[in-house]
C-alpha cells in the first residue's frame, strides 16, 4: 500500500509540475525542443494562439504566414566589414523562410530578435543591428529567401540564448511565440 500511495503522490507532483516548465532554460536546466505548439488555445477560425515553441537550429518553424529554419547561429569576428564596438560581440543569423501563403508578405527588422539570460526573470534581448538588417523584406507568395541577421550585445553575455519570434496580427492579437535555441 506504501508503494501505491508514493507512486500517486509522485505521479500527482509530475503533472502539477508539468506547468511550471518556462520556454527559457540556463545551463542548469539546458535548453530543449518540444514536440509543437505548448499552452496555446484554438480560435474559432482554427488559429492556434497564444502558445510557445522552441526548436533547435535546422527544425522547420510553421507560422500562420510561413515556415522558416535557422540555418546557423554563430558568434562572427565581423559581418560585411561590420565590426562589433568596445565591449560587444556579434551573433550573425541565417535564416530561410517560405511564404506558405498565396499572397506577398513582409519581414521587418524588428519581427526576430536575441535574448539571453533565459535562466533569469528580466531576460535581456536585442535587435538586428539596424544599418545591417534591411527594415523590411517582402517575400512573394510560396517564395523562399534567406536573409541574415546581426545583433551586437554585451561580449559577456552567455549561451544558452534564443533567436525568438513572435507573431504580431495586425488587428493586436497575440500570436504564437517561436524559440531558436543557441547552446
Amino acid at each position: 500500500m506504501k508503494k501505491l500511495n508514493k507512486t500517486i503522490l509522485l505521479l500527482s507532483t509530475l503533472v502539477l509540475l508539468s506547468g511550471c516548465a518556462l520556454p527559457f532554460q540556463s545551463k542548469n536546466y539546458p535548453a530543449w525542443t518540444t514536440k509543437g505548439i505548448l499552452e496555446s488555445y484554438t480560435l474559432s477560425d482554427g488559429t492556434s494562439i497564444d502558445g510557445w515553441m522552441g526548436v533547435n537550429v535546422g527544425d522547420k518553424v510553421s507560422t500562420k504566414w510561413y515556415d522558416f529554419t535557422a540555418n546557423t547561429i554563430e558568434e562572427v569576428d565581423s559581418y560585411q566589414e561590420y565590426k562589433a564596438s568596445d565591449n560587444k560581440k556579434l551573433i550573425h543569423v541565417s535564416i530561410t523562410i517560405t511564404n506558405t501563403l498565396e499572397k506577398d508578405v513582409r519581414i521587418d527588422d524588428e519581427d526576430f530578435a536575441l535574448v539571453w539570460d533565459l535562466d533569469k526573470e528580466d531576460r535581456s534581448y536585442v535587435y538586428p543591428v539596424k544599418d545591417k538588417t534591411p527594415k523590411e523584406t517582402s517575400i512573394k507568395a510560396k517564395e523562399t529567401k534567406t536573409i541574415d541577421l546581426i545583433f551586437e550585445l554585451d561580449k559577456n553575455a552567455k549561451k544558452p540564448m534564443a533567436v525568438y519570434y513572435y507573431e504580431q496580427y495586425e488587428d493586436g492579437q497575440k500570436g504564437n511565440k517561436y524559440y531558436i535555441y543557441y547552446k
